[in-house]
């Protein structure tokens, strides 16, 4: 890309040219330093430099979308020297090797952002780094879909405090990799699942690995950072002066964009970058629960029947088994072809008719990925439509004892192909949803159609790819506003195209590194990258049964409950049924549900407004406290609280036995959304009772929507059922359940083996 098109390039991405220019370099020709609005972004000095260059090898160690990636760096220099120029509107400072140059143009874009390109004069690197100024006592927010860190400056562990159970090294604390992937089991380096999982398959995943990293991040000094490419990249925040970005392969370009506040920063997404604009999700989502079931036609009503006898509203089955199963010696595996299966289903055609007359839609299940024994995949094959491996034959992936080839999305026939079928398969059918998974295991060593790009690259943009698959087709027929989507995998620019995210594979338990408590921080991690509409699995999906670490009724409500102040209500199943607590399991939970459910369809005119905000003006729905209270120390730590618009505070229960809880109450006149009678001012903690079906919720006295909430409180809870023994929500091996025997350890490994090496379920 030359300099003059990188020019309008960059115009496109933030924005036209500015009357006055939003940046200055200070430069004494020994060092400068570049402000945004003041703000110090960049500092060099010769001993000092701001820029880096290397060369070397990165190696990725793929396994069923679990990545170990190392970087073999064989050198490393600064760039010391420097000259500098001014063309009124754009800086550019060359960085001096030898007789070539790097440029550094910095440009103010519209009076509100500023955009930064690279330009290389025969210098030849594999890595590049920058740092960027930084403060002790800064916070940075964003790079996509965080579980275990809402704050990325914060450690994994106390130092000096937290003991190390196993011999891991914590030198790369507060690095985030940019890569898409798998999150992993258990995502927690202290705990013994996590551990075990590692050595049987490097699938035990850590703080930072997530299904959705974002080059972009949100700092406490007020200002948003954007990179714009899919290269692998590094974020190390670890340093109190700085914050050193790690680019693999050739620089894209960059944004900074400076506001005033924190809600403003959010709003630029919409206004200032093309990453942020959602679709309204359709509106018949608010009038009751998704329930995951599978089995069959006559097992999907069965369950309807006894869910709706029950009273509780349903708006939804969701069905994932539609296309079939394959039997495995692991058990029963869905059958990826992505059509309609009459014989696990009959007469879903005229079902699906029937219950959407009843008010009830169906929804299923797709992923880019088609098993070979499958007419899709032949056709596909046939065509030249699937990815090639280095031999030029179909790359096939082994998915547990059957084989994948994986649609070629870079390929236009291909993509138009697959989006044909979506169109003619699903929403011909008449379903009015699905789940499109996956969308992280294109393999390094791959070979698509289109080069432009490196593979590492097409790697993370395949999630978009991916996601503007579905939304084309949804377009094209015409569905957009009544079909809704839902994924896993994205990167920068998926929340232009999805129409709805998840959280994935959350453990079905109370754990911090993969439990019910990361779906919080998912959310708002989420809405602080620019994309704003969310939801999880109502109870968890990933159980080892055998060991424990199954579904409670008390998780499921935990998690059900907390999902009634979120856009979407679905449960799942889980990846072994048979050993969780579902929704439809007895009367008791049938009747939390119903409850539940009815407070949800409640609160639909005030989800709709949330939803209206979002898309328009980009402000999630489920926001941090820092979104709003930046300035008040304790809200910017609690991370486990969220607002839901700005009108309701939600602190829910992540943990198990809990029947009172400590909440925090930031600057205003607060009301207990079950007690109307207790309000409060803020600027303090407040403990109120937490019974199963009353989270800890409280709303603004001064809401529009105190009427609602008013009525909400005086709906009354479900008398609890008589006294039973429930399984341990804990798996044994985990780090707050403690010591494994030498027998369970023998079978942990066996159960892990098993499940790791088979996907579980899908």
């Amino acid at each position: 890309m030359n300099g003059m098109e990188v020019v309008v390039y960059l115009m496109l991405l933030t924005g036209c040219l500015a009357a006055s220019k939003l940046h200055q370099v200070i430069d004494n020709g020994h060092s400068f330093n570049v402000t945004v609005n003041d703000i110090l972004i960049f500092q060099h000095t010769y001993d000092n430099p701001m820029l880096y260059i290397g060369m070397g090898r990165t190696h990725f160690l793929e396994f069923r979308g679990n990545f170990r990636i190392d970087n073999d760096i064989d050198r490393r220099v600064g760039l010391r020297n420097y000259t500098y120029q001014n063309f009124n509107w754009t800086d550019e400072i060359d960085f001096l090797m030898d007789d070539h140059q790097l440029r550094f143009r910095i440009t103010t874009y519209n009076e509100k952002s500023v955009g930064i390109n690279i330009i290389n004069d025969g210098i030849e690197y594999d890595y590049l780094w920058f740092r960027v100024v930084a403060e002790a006592s800064e916070q940075v927010y964003g790079l996509g879909e965080q579980f275990s860190h809402l704050n990325l400056r914060e450690f994994s562990y106390t130092p000096g405090k937290d003991p190390e159970l196993f011999s891991v090294s914590r030198s790369r604390d507060r690095i985030y990799p940019i890569w898409t992937r798998e999150q992993g089991v258990g995502r927690d380096k202290h705990d013994q699942v996590t551990f075990f999982a590692d050595k049987m398959s490097g699938a035990g995943g850590d703080y930072h690995t997530t299904y959705f990293p974002q080059a972009t991040f949100i700092s406490s000094r007020k200002y948003l950072f954007h990179y714009d490419g899919y290269n692998y990249a590094e974020f190390d925040f670890s340093h109190n002066q700085y914050h050193e970005v790690f680019i693999k392969g050739d620089f894209s370009n960059l944004a900074i964009i400076p506001r005033n506040n924190m809600v403003d920063l959010v709003k630029s997404f919409v206004t200032d970058t093309p990453l942020g604009k959602m679709a309204p999700l359709p509106s018949w989502l608010r009038d009751g629960i998704i329930l995951g079931v599978q089995g069959g036609t006559d097992i999907m009503l069965k369950r309807l029947k006894t869910a709706q006898d029950q009273g509780v509203a349903v708006n939804g089955l969701w069905i994932q088994d539609w296309a079939g199963i394959k039997n495995t010696t692991f058990g029963q595996r869905l059958f990826w072809n992505w059509k309609w299966n009459p014989k696990r289903y009959p007469g879903l055609d005229q079902k699906i008719k029937d219950l959407k007359a009843q008010g009830v839609k169906v929804l299923a299940y797709i992923n880019p990925n088609l098993n070979i024994e499958g007419d899709l995949y032949k056709t596909a094959s046939s065509q030249g439509f699937v990815v090639k491996n280095r031999t030029g034959n179909p790359y096939l992936l082994d998915f547990g004892e059957f084989l994948c080839g994986i649609v070629d999305l870079t390929n236009p026939a291909a993509f138009n192909w697959y989006k044909g079928q979506i169109k003619t398969n699903m929403i011909d059918l008449g379903l009015s949803g699905w789940m499109a998974d996956f969308g992280e295991y294109l393999p390094v060593d791959a070979v698509v159609f289109d080069k432009t790009l490196s593979i590492e690259m097409v790697h993370n943009q395949w999630p978009v790819l991916w996601a503007s698959c579905n939304r084309q087709a949804v377009e094209e027929s015409g569905k957009l506003g009544e079909i809704v989507f839902w994924m896993r995998a994205g990167a920068a620019r998926t929340s232009n195209y999805t129409t709805l995210m998840w959280a994935g594979d959350q453990n079905v338990d109370f754990s911090y590194g993969d439990g019910l408590p990361s779906t919080i921080i998912a959310a708002t991690s989420m809405g602080l990258s620019g994309t704003g509409l969310t939801h999880f699995d109502i109870g968890g999906y990933t159980t080892f049964g055998s060991l424990g670490l199954r579904r409670t009724a008390e998780l499921l409500l935990r998690s059900a409950e907390m999902a009634v102040f979120t856009p979407v209500m679905r449960t799942h199943e889980g990846n072994q049924p048979d050993f969780n607590v579902q929704a439809y399991s007895n009367q008791y939970i049938l009747l939390q549900f119903a409850r539940l459910v009815k407070i949800y369809r409640m609160l639909g005119n005030y989800t709709n407004s949330v939803i209206q905000t979002c898309v328009r003006d980009g402000i999630p729905a489920q926001r941090p406290l820092v979104l709003h209270y930046q300035n008040d120390p304790v809200a910017v730590n609690a991370k486990y609280q969220y607002m839901y618009g700005s009108d309701l505070l939600i602190a829910p229960v992540i943990q198990a036995n809990v029947t009172s809880q400590k909440v925090y109450l930031p600057q205003g006149e607060w009301v207990f959304l079950w007690n109307t009678s207790t309000q409060t001012a803020g600027n303090k903690y407040i403990t109120v009772p937490a019974p199963i079906g009353q989270p800890p919720v409280f709303y603004q006295k001064t809401s529009p929507y105190s009427a609602t909430f008013n009525a909400v409180s005086k709906i009354p809870l479900v008398p609890p059922p008589p006294t039973t023994n429930q399984p341990s929500t804990k798996a044994p091996g985990s780090s707050n359940s403690g010591v494994l025997t030498a027998t369970n350890s023998v079978l942990l490994l066996l159960t892990l083996y098993t499940q790791l090496m088979y996907n579980f379920s899908i």
